[in-house]
């Protein structure tokens, strides 16, 4: 599924997603030390160009039945060893990859850390976002009779 929309739309799941946080706020006087400055990880024009784009990928790895070969499907379809998964301690056989602007970016370390983490996990963590969205009431399509 595609969904579009503007960079006023992105910035705001980017930060649900916890993306780009800095460890000090965003304050005028930041810009008194460029290295600081520079430093942020809050940079608009860094994440969110033109045409930015947030994909989520979902894997299902249901065809292994021990762990080191779900370890050996993820590692493949992250390069190789420049991957280090969280497939070890993951209980399903579902997995998603975080990709922004068509890059691996890591979920944040409150959930796994990754690129990859378990749907389940995923699932648990974003709960209260999904389980509060009341999706057909609010994209309900009214229809004259």
């Amino acid at each position: 599924m595609f969904y579009f929309g503007h960079a006023e739309t992105i910035i705001p799941l980017f930060d649900a997603f916890g993306l780009y946080h800095d460890h000090e706020p965003l304050s005028a006087d930041i810009f008194d030390s460029p290295s600081l400055a520079e430093a942020r990880k809050f940079r608009t024009s860094a994440f969110a160009p033109f045409s930015a784009n947030l994909a989520l990928v979902l894997y299902d790895c249901g065809g292994t039945s021990t762990g080191k070969a779900r370890t050996n499907v993820v590692d493949r379809l992250s390069g190789g060893d420049k991957f280090v998964g969280n497939i070890s301690a993951a209980s399903s056989r579902y997995f998603v990859q975080l990709l922004i602007n068509e890059r691996p970016a890591k979920f944040t370390s409150a959930l796994c850390g990754q690129s990859i983490c378990s749907y389940s996990e995923l699932r648990e963590f974003y709960s209260p976002y999904i389980d509060r969205c009341r999706f057909h009431q609010k994209c309900m399509i009214h229809t004259e009779v």
